[in-house]
């Protein structure tokens, strides 16, 4: 894994970023809704939906990742006149693996966003219910 990581090049950058963005974020709504006498704001609302929106970004940036690096691998070969197929492979397979760490990340700040926002409708109606 380190290995890849090293390989994937720039764009593991944005990808370590957005994984950091997105589990700040998570920890900060969580710490604002399972406090003692927390309630449903809509501050603490914007930061649970920012937690998708830099999922979202990481997918993004992953994908980029993967066309540049496809594009990198098509000039290396067209340069080279013909190479060993294996290494082709290779290659593929770290250009393609900046698109599944970003959808690992959005899988987990989807994950991460559901439960933050179940909690949030939980204390909505539970303050809806106190005032009627």
């Amino acid at each position: 894994m380190g290995k890849i990581w090293q390989e994937m090049g720039y764009i593991r950058w944005p990808l370590l970023f957005s994984f950091l963005a997105m589990v700040g974020l998570s920890l900060w709504s969580a710490m604002r809704l399972y406090r003692p006498g927390a309630t449903a704001d809509l501050r603490t609302k914007a930061w649970i939906d920012t937690v998708l929106f830099w999922g979202g970004f990481a997918l993004i940036a992953g994908v980029l990742g993967t066309f540049v690096g496809f594009i990198l691998a098509a000039q290396s070969v067209a340069q080279a006149g013909g190479v060993e197929i294996s290494l082709v492979w290779y290659g593929m397979k770290v250009a393609l693996s900046s698109s599944a760490v970003g959808a690992l990340i959005l899988a987990l700040a989807a994950l991460a966003w559901f439960a933050l926002q179940l909690r949030w409708r939980l204390l909505l109606a539970g303050e809806e219910r106190g005032a009627a």
